[in-house]
C-alpha cells in the first residue's frame, strides 16, 4: 500500500511539473518590403507565461508592447505606431493553444490579437532545450489585411502587404 501511495504520489509530482508555467521571454523582429528593398524592426518587449504539455497542448498569453518597435528612423516608427494604433491597443499577445515538434522543426498554433482584431497564427521554427527551460526561434507571415490596416508609404510607393515576423523566446521555469 505504501508503495502504491509513493507511485502516485510521484505521478502527480510529475504532472504537476508538466504542467508548471513557463516564463517568457524574448525579441520580436519583423521585415517589410517595397519596391527597392525592405527594412527591419526590433522590439525586445515580449514578455508572459506560457504552460505546454510537453506534447501539444499549450495556453497562456505572451505580449508585447507596440510603442516598442524600434526600426531605427523616428519618423517610420512613429507612423507605424499609428498604423497599428499603439494608443488604442498598446499591447499585441500570442495565445498559443498547441504546441508540438513536426519532424525537425516545432510549431505554435493559436491567435494572435492586435490592433482590436484576435486571428489564427501557425508560427514555424525550432525549440531547444536551454538551462533547465528552452529557447525558441520561429517565424511566420501576416499582411496588413488581414488585419485592416493602412499600409504604409516608402518614397510614395505602397509598401508589400506581406510582413514577415521573427520571434525568438526563452522559456524558463
Amino acid at each position: 500500500m505504501r508503495t502504491l501511495l509513493l507511485l502516485a504520489g510521484l505521478l502527480l509530482l510529475a504532472q504537476a511539473q508538466a504542467q508548471a508555467p513557463y516564463a517568457v521571454e524574448g525579441v520580436a523582429r519583423y521585415r517589410g518590403y517595397y519596391p527597392l528593398g525592405s527594412w527591419e524592426g526590433v522590439n525586445p518587449t515580449p514578455r508572459g507565461e506560457v504552460l505546454w504539455d510537453g506534447r501539444d497542448k499549450a495556453s497562456g498569453k505572451v505580449c508585447l508592447k507596440q510603442a516598442a518597435w524600434d526600426s531605427g528612423n523616428a519618423e517610420r516608427d512613429e507612423k507605424a505606431r499609428k498604423i497599428l494604433k499603439a494608443e488604442a491597443y498598446p499591447e499585441a499577445c500570442l495565445y498559443p493553444q498547441r504546441a508540438y515538434r513536426e519532424g525537425p522543426g516545432f510549431v505554435v498554433e493559436g491567435e494572435l490579437e492586435m490592433a482590436g482584431k484576435r486571428l489564427p497564427v501557425r508560427v514555424l521554427g525550432e525549440l531547444r532545450e536551454e538551462g533547465g527551460g528552452y529557447r525558441f526561434s520561429g517565424s511566420f507571415t501576416t499582411r496588413f489585411s488581414q488585419w485592416g490596416l493602412e499600409r504604409p508609404r516608402f518614397l510614395f510607393l505602397e509598401v508589400r502587404d506581406e510582413v514577415e515576423v521573427y520571434l525568438e523566446a526563452r522559456l524558463l521555469r
